[in-house]
């Protein structure tokens, strides 16, 4: 187990992996990931004025202002376990949020998950959802036995809405607006691990556990 207590971001372009290596990290450190956009689900399930708020936004497909997302993010942090550390995913999301969670909490390791445009691109084209059972599959890095259908229930596997090109190319235009200057403002603080996400999964994880052990988290 590891002598320092996690407090971990993870962030990244879209089609880098963050679901997938915080999940393995909760697992491997036995903490819990937390999604920010579970977080903005529980405010809205549970009718608070926050949620209430959010919903607004959420039902006009706009992002909601930094005021108001820091507003749930803390007033949920402040409801949940982090005695153990955690992992924050899909939060912040631009500098000034990460300025407001400085003021929050210490975060000890800013993990960045790096990926060129052109293979993010080619994840995010190729992946497929299973239209009942929801399981997620890939045409060349993870195809189906069944061609076009789900190995699992047998459900036609579609491409999801919002990995259309033209979608893509929006989403990885505001990552690199607005998202990724945390690079810079996480390196300024010396908590930033650059890891690069166009290795198979298994190789992302092993790489990226090592050079925590190195920093001191094992």
């Amino acid at each position: 187990m590891s002598h320092k207590k996690l407090r971990i971001i993870i962030f990244g372009p879209q089609g880098s992996g963050k679901g997938t290596q915080g999940h393995l990290l909760a697992e491997r450190f036995n903490i819990p990931l937390i999604g920010a956009g579970d977080l903005f689900r529980m405010e809205i399930a549970d009718g608070t004025r926050l949620g209430l708020m959010v919903k607004e936004y959420v039902d006009h497909g706009s992002l909601a202002p930094d005021e108001l997302v820091n507003a749930v993010i803390t007033h949920r942090l402040k409801k949940t376990d982090l005695s153990k550390g955690f992992i924050l995913d899909g939060y912040p999301r631009n500098v000034e949020q990460a300025q407001h969670l400085d003021k929050l909490l210490k975060i000890n390791l800013a993990i960045y998950l790096r990926m060129s445009d052109k293979e993010a691109m080619r994840r995010l084209l190729g992946r497929r959802q299973c239209t009942q059972c929801k399981a997620q599959y890939h045409r060349t890095d993870l195809p189906s036995s069944k061609g076009g259908f789900c190995t699992v229930c047998g459900g036609a596997l579609m491409r999801r809405v919002d990995d259309e090109e033209e979608t893509i190319v929006r989403r990885l235009a505001t990552f690199h607006f607005i998202t990724e200057p945390l690079v810079s403002h996480y390196r300024q603080k010396g908590t930033l691990l650059t890891i690069n996400a166009e290795q198979p999964v298994g190789e992302v994880f092993q790489d990226l556990t090592k050079k925590m052990a190195k920093l001191g988290f094992s």
